[in-house]
């Protein structure tokens, strides 16, 4: 941790944000034969964490009036809307031009334009970053764009919490555990549910981080106090044996709580693995991975139509599975797949650093020295 700054959580939250664009890839690859391969999806409650976690220390202890509430919602309002908002509307131009393409040629080979994940209903409902509030009973357009539009409402429970609670973290406790019971007693997909109880499962993650926060600050003795290299092998160690045999079970519960101890480790930055994470260029993928997770479905959505439409006028073999948002394509051998592998998360990762800048960053809170002095927002920003 360096001042007010939680860096080498900004590092792992680089890491995860190019793990979840790794993971949407419709390129094939051998690690999709791995056991575990579909729970690279956990990472979304690895990013509810740290934004619990951040927040709470941003936050905790400024939410006083009802001032203080509307301060806090317009700063998030403003760090997440806009680059969603940009996103959405580059999906709309896509879908608009696949609506064309399909008007001159209805035989072309892809699905219909603005029906089904990408209607106008839903189409509204992600403007107003309601679309994860199972109003349309599957994700829309942007699909990872859920936990953003669950995160943003969560923001709105802990400012709740925070000025209203007599007990705060007596009421945090409640919340992450009503969370975590909605999700294990509804969902029939345990905790990979998205746009039906992701919002339960998102204040399970957020109020566990924010409990982490709570617990630790006060608990700053022994082992933990200054964790080191061993400590830091350790538990990731454990999280990726976790990672690796859970699934669609109640052993997905625990997600939350895996997390957390990966938080509370990393969070004193002492060991080797942290000195990696605090490293320029994992840094940057930190400052970057907002948009990285939102940037790269609108890559491979071209991508896909692209392909769609290259194998319907040239009757070449692209597609290897799937079909939609599903399809997976490949180019005829392994070092091909990896050189266009290569190629898109190179592409999202420019574009991130491009939108980060040119849109994210002019909305940033921490646009002077002394904002950044009374409220360490940067430190907060740890979705996606």
């Amino acid at each position: 941790m360096t001042a007010n700054r939680y860096d080498t959580l900004d590092g792992w939250r680089g890491l995860a944000a190019l793990a979840i664009a790794f993971y949407h890839l419709p390129v094939a690859h051998a690690f999709r034969d791995l056991a575990g391969w579909k729970n690279l999806e956990f990472f979304v409650d690895f990013f509810f964490v740290l934004s619990g976690f951040v927040i709470c220390h941003a936050w905790g202890k400024r939410l006083v009036t009802a001032q203080d509430g509307m301060v806090f919602m317009q700063r998030r309002f403003w760090r997440v809307w806009p680059l969603h908002i940009v996103i959405l509307g580059a999906f709309l131009l896509l879908e608009s031009a696949k609506w064309v393409a399909l008007q001159k040629n209805a035989g072309l080979g892809a699905d219909p334009a603005f029906t089904g994940p990408t209607s106008l209903p839903a189409l509204l409902s992600n403007i107003l970053m309601l679309q994860s509030l199972n109003f349309h009973g599957t994700t829309t357009w942007n699909g990872p764009a859920w936990s953003i539009s669950v995160e943003f409402w969560t923001y709105v429970v802990f400012a709740t919490v925070m000025l209203f609670a007599k007990g705060r973290l007596a009421a945090m406790v409640l919340i992450a555990l009503g969370g975590a019971a909605t999700v294990a007693i509804f969902s029939p997909i345990w905790l990979f549910a998205t746009h039906d109880f992701g919002l339960p499962r998102a204040l399970y993650g957020f109020f566990a981080g924010a409990i982490t926060y709570r617990l630790m600050s006060h608990w700053r003795v022994g082992v933990f106090a200054a964790p080191g290299l061993a400590l830091e092998i350790g538990v990731l160690v454990l999280a990726g044996l976790w990672m690796a045999l859970t699934g669609k079970n109640a052993s997905s519960m625990l997600a939350p709580l895996v997390f957390a101890a990966v938080v509370v480790v990393f969070s004193h930055g002492t060991g080797a693995v942290s000195r990696f994470l605090r490293s320029g260029p994992v840094q940057a993928l930190g400052l970057w991975s907002y948009s990285i997770y939102l940037v790269h479905t609108i890559i491979y959505f071209g991508l896909r139509f692209g392909l769609v439409t290259v194998e319907k006028m040239t009757g070449w073999k692209l597609t290897l599975s799937g079909d939609g948002s599903q399809r997976i394509f490949s180019f005829g051998s392994d070092l091909a797949n990896t050189v266009v592998i290569l190629a898109l998360l190179g592409l999202t990762v420019a574009i991130s650093a491009f939108t980060y800048r040119y849109i994210e960053k002019p909305f940033m809170v921490e646009g002077s020295a002394s904002k950044a002095k009374n409220c360490p927002e940067g430190a907060a920003i740890a979705l996606r």
